[in-house]
């Protein structure tokens, strides 16, 4: 029988039918990820060595699509325009896939794309000023933020199922001032935004060092 021209497997297709899985389902397993492929468990062992790695496999997906994405930084503006946009974007892009962000947290970042969306934002801190422990805290600040507002973006409308009798501030906050998921998850994550970038802005920066003098060559005059 001839082989078939075209690989039925690829680490392309493995982490595109996981990440599909994940959107789908929340979850993937070995088993599941085989059968929507058309393949055995064990043909994927040729390929990854585990979850783990289908999980990195998914995120790199992730990644390239957030700096493929219009407007990701570095681009014009001050350094508070360009995190906004980094964060705007990344955040976008992590929210069409909020069901894969509790994998994706629990391992650590080891793919280009996504290192590459941090080192951009480190480098956009770093140049702003900011020293490596508060690039660090500027990078988690706002990673934390993107996550969680991702993942918001998923929730129902109604987080909060107070009711009068034992929760009545709730309930009535969640009776006149609720909007729809999109509009309240949005207004939550820019004023969180604004928040975080305030903050940032307010932290001491070091002093850039002085250009030494140039001493006079005494040479000559020997």
């Amino acid at each position: 029988m001839a082989r078939p021209r075209t690989p039925l497997l690829s680490l392309e297709k493995i982490h595109t039918g996981a990440l599909e899985l994940v959107d789908e389902l929340g979850d993937f397993t070995i088993p599941q990820l085989a059968r929507r492929l058309g393949v055995s468990p064990s043909s994927l062992y040729h390929h990854v060595q585990g979850r783990p790695e289908i999980i990195n496999g998914m995120r790199s997906i992730i990644g390239a699509q957030a700096l493929a994405s219009e407007g990701f930084p570095p681009g014009q503006g001050s350094w508070q325009e360009q995190a906004a946009a980094w964060t705007r974007n990344y955040r976008r892009v992590l929210s069409l896939h909020a069901k894969a962000i509790p994998l994706l947290v629990g391992e650590a970042v080891t793919d280009s794309p996504t290192l590459e969306i941090y080192e951009r934002l480190a480098s956009l801190l770093a140049g702003a000023g900011f020293d490596d422990a508060q690039v660090i805290l500027g990078i988690s600040v706002l990673d934390i933020l993107c996550l969680g507002s991702s993942v918001d973006t998923a929730g129902p409308s109604a987080a909060w199922q107070a009711t009068p009798d034992t929760e009545p501030v709730l309930h009535r906050a969640m009776a006149t001032g609720r909007e729809p998921i999109g509009v309240r998850s949005d207004a939550a994550f820019e004023a969180g935004l604004s928040a975080a970038l305030a903050y940032l802005a307010s932290l001491p920066r070091p002093e850039p060092d002085p250009t030494p003098e140039a001493k006079p060559d005494r040479s000559a005059a020997r």
